[in-house]
């Protein structure tokens, strides 16, 4: 496939920060590259912080089964008329059922990427309908396997997937002190995605209340990254003398430079604690679930963790020491571990589909 016309369909924040990446680069290869996302969160944000101006169809859902599935069924209506007109080739996205249903059903090709698979209700729904599935290899083969249909074709790549904007990145320290943060003197902290059917059901034992007062109380600023509205209630309920110690960041963040400047991140989710963990900072995730790609990056030395309880987490924060970094020894590390997912895709659609 020389010449190719790629639609990219975004999620979450994470992803838009990769497919920002992919769809610059792909342009400049000469492809036409639609994106499309939905409004959730950062994800708008994150596409623009890369000079992409998504078209921005459906939002993110919360509410009961019945309002995910007619919100679904909303979006694939508006990807449907818009999609039509662009008419390509490929889909590129993670598991993604409307994108994924559309092209199935107008026969377009579709590239799927994950590093997920404990996230069935979306795999299902999606990775059967793929006709390439990119996956780490540090992922066992079985586990992505079990979602996909005979004919399709999964190809492995030696990485984790927050390696290809750590490489195409720079932590800029103007932008820390930007929003009244020191190095060293702050943490991240980044609440779970309740409302994701993966944390359904789920038992925690974690407080992000006492983390809070616990670190706000020990002369250290906390960046707070919140994912739904009923977040910030969080902030609202701390006493005025420890709310002026937090920053809340909302519409879009630098994820790099906050990361590598932190003592230490904290995170419902596992996105940000490898991405800091990758620059040589304390990565906490409190995600009760095996994740593999955690467990391939914490087996190569990288500083992440899991924890169970909020006294563990404060263990590894009170740790944590203040320490200068240097980046190209930093960004060295990480190109000799892993391999670059955006190379591997840029690959796959040359090769065609």
């Amino acid at each position: 496939m020389v010449d190719f016309r790629v639609w990219i369909d975004v999620l979450t924040s994470k992803q838009a920060t990769l497919f920002g990446l992919l769809s610059r680069e792909l342009r400049e290869g000469g492809h036409e590259v639609l994106v499309t996302c939905r409004d959730y969160e950062y994800t708008v944000g994150a596409l623009r912080r890369f000079g992409v101006e998504p078209v921005v169809i459906g939002r993110y859902v919360i509410g009961s089964p019945y309002d995910k599935v007619l919100g679904d069924a909303d979006r694939m209506f508006g990807l449907a008329v818009y999609v039509e007109g662009f008419r390509p080739d490929v889909l590129v996205a993670y598991p993604n059922p409307p994108a994924a249903r559309l092209a199935f059903g107008v026969g377009i090709k579709y590239v799927a990427i994950t590093d997920s698979p404990h996230a069935q209700v979306p795999s299902r729904l999606s990775l059967p309908l793929a006709d390439i599935v990119i996956a780490s290899d540090c992922i066992p083969e079985e586990d992505i396997r079990k979602y996909m249909f005979e004919g399709s074709r999964l190809v492995r790549y030696g990485g984790v997937d927050e390696v290809s904007w750590l490489l195409r990145s720079e932590p800029d320290l103007s932008y820390v002190e930007g929003l009244g943060l020191e190095p060293y003197k702050y943490l991240i902290l980044r609440p779970h995605e309740h409302h994701a059917t993966y944390y359904k059901g789920v038992e925690l034992s974690f407080d992000l209340r006492k983390l809070m007062y616990q670190v706000l109380s020990n002369d250290l600023k906390i960046v707070f990254l919140p994912r739904y509205p009923e977040h910030k209630e969080l902030i609202d309920e701390l006493p005025q003398t420890l709310r002026n110690k937090v920053i809340v960041v909302e519409g879009s963040y630098d994820g790099v430079s906050l990361a590598f400047y932190a003592r230490a991140v904290v995170s419902g989710g596992s996105t940000l604690a490898r991405e800091a963990a990758l620059l040589n900072t304390v990565g906490i995730t409190y995600y009760p679930g095996l994740i593999h790609v955690n467990e391939c990056v914490r087996a190569r030395g990288y500083p992440l963790f899991k924890v169970s309880t909020t006294e563990e987490a404060l263990t590894l924060i009170s740790e944590a020491k203040p320490k200068g970094k240097d980046v190209g020894d930093v960004l060295g590390r990480i190109k000799r571990d892993f391999e670059d997912l955006i190379g591997v895709v840029v690959k796959v659609l040359k090769g065609g589909v």
